[in-house]
Parts: C-alpha cells; sequence; structure tokens
C-alpha cells in the first residue's frame, strides 16, 4: 500500500499540474510546488548547517528567485500546495470521486506511517498466536477490498495524466 500511495501522489500531482484551467494556473501551480520543495531544501540545511559550495545558491535564495518569477510573471500568491488538496482537485479530471480516493490515500498514509487504526480500519486477521506469557500476536493482512481500488485509482490518474499529456503535446 506504501508504494501505491506514492504513486497515487506522483500520478495525481502530474495530473493537477497540467490539468489547471489555463497557462496561469498552471504556471503557479507548477511554482508553488518548486517553493515548497526549496522550503523543504531550506529547512534541511538550517538543519545540517550545509551551505551550497562555490556560486551555488541556498534553498532560501531559490525560493525567492521562484517567487519573483510569479511576481513578474503576475500570477497570484504562491500556496504550499499540500497533498491531500492535490489528491482531491486531481480526482474529477480522471472521473474519479475525489473524497474517496482521498479516504484510500488516508488509509495508505496511515500504513505508511505506522498508525493504528488502518491496521484495524483495512486488514484482515490470519492468525492469532498465543504467547506463553499469555499475550496474544495477531498476524493482519492488507485487505483487498481497500488495496484494489487504491489500484484503480493509480491506473486511471495515470491513464489520464498520460492522455492530458499527448493533447497538449499536440497543442504545440
Amino acid at each position: 500500500m506504501t508504494l501505491l500511495r506514492g504513486a497515487l501522489e506522483n500520478f495525481a500531482t502530474g495530473l493537477w499540474l497540467i490539468d489547471g484551467s489555463g497557462r496561469d494556473e498552471r504556471r503557479r501551480r507548477a511554482l508553488s510546488l518548486w517553493d515548497e520543495d526549496m522550503r523543504n531544501r531550506h529547512q534541511h540545511e538550517q538543519d545540517t548547517g550545509h551551505q551550497p559550495s562555490g556560486d551555488g545558491q541556498t534553498g532560501a535564495q531559490r525560493r525567492a528567485e521562484i517567487k519573483d518569477l510569479a511576481d513578474r510573471l503576475g500570477l497570484p500568491p504562491l500556496t504550499r500546495p499540500g497533498t491531500l488538496q492535490i489528491l482531491l482537485g486531481a480526482a474529477p479530471s480522471a472521473g474519479l470521486t475525489p473524497i474517496k480516493v482521498g479516504a484510500a490515500w488516508r488509509a495508505a498514509s496511515g500504513f505508511a506511517h505506522g498508525r493504528y487504526w488502518p491496521n484495524l480500519r483495512a486488514s484482515q486477521p490470519r492468525a492469532a498466536l498465543a504467547g506463553a506469557d499469555g499475550i496474544h500476536t495477531l498476524a493482519l493482512v492488507i485487505d483487498e477490498d481497500h488495496h484494489r481500488p487504491l489500484t484503480h485509482y493509480c491506473h486511471r490518474m495515470l491513464r489520464r495524466l498520460q492522455e492530458h499529456y499527448a493533447a497538449r503535446a499536440q497543442a504545440r
């Protein structure tokens, strides 16, 4: 599920980028993602004390360039794009119900982050082993009823992304 979660996020991000309502919106989305990337880079540089060598720029400097470019293009202010926001925004373009895509992503994210609730909600018990000390161990596997929709959502988003990409390439 963790790998499918990552694939879903990537396909949704590509679709969200390419499916903006117009060129300015697509530019704003792309620059928002770059701005967030450079924000994360800057945080890493602060955490590690790393400074780019030579005439390389820091994440903060790159971020300032990105914001300056957005201003010069006359774009609305850049906003931090959240993963769930991107998923919910991309789902309709792929003919999917946003709330269902969001729910599947949440369960997969829960697994990825080691949360307890997805094991109860999206797993099936396969075995219960009694320990000598009276403690029982449960063996759980991912419930196919939760895994299958995630696979379907990945496939639909990838297919729609490919269609959009081909159409944009033809338009050039």
